[in-house]
């Protein structure tokens, strides 16, 4: 009997386990919700060239502040995380960006763009990640 409940519960935990995970909110790492006026971004892409890509961010209500620096606590000020098909991480601190196309695989690229504090916190409003997210198709 116990062989029995060890081999069914033992796999049933390893297969739930990291679905669970997954859905949960900690594989978004820290929130913080943030103050109103609540920021907003968005980003328009411009292709200067086959090597770059000149990213403008548009940004309501949030202050970019250098990395060295600290947010203040319940301040909506911080930096820009440019997050490129779900593994390359960028911190941003200007309202433009220069995206090397070699950061991009051929044909379709996800990018999300998001607001994040000193501490690395995503920003939040009503416990969803204030983010805009865009598409960038690139040629061979």
């Amino acid at each position: 009997m116990r062989k029995l409940v060890f081999y069914f519960f033992l796999p049933l935990f390893i297969v739930l386990f990291p679905i669970s995970s997954v859905l949960s909110h900690d594989s978004h790492g820290k929130m913080i919700e943030a103050t109103h006026p609540y920021p907003a971004i968005n980003v328009i892409v411009n292709n200067q060239n086959l090597s770059t890509y000149l990213l403008e961010f548009k940004i309501s209500n949030f202050k970019l502040i250098s990395l060295n620096d600290s947010s203040e606590i319940n301040k909506n000020e911080g930096h820009i995380l440019l997050l490129i098909n779900n593994k390359k991480k960028i911190m941003v601190t200007e309202e433009t960006y220069k995206l090397s196309a070699d950061l991009l695989r051929v044909g379709k690229n996800e990018l999300f763009v998001m607001l994040m504090d000193s501490n690395h916190s995503l920003f939040t409003r009503s416990n969803d990640i204030i983010y805009t997210p865009k598409l960038i198709y690139k040629d061979k």
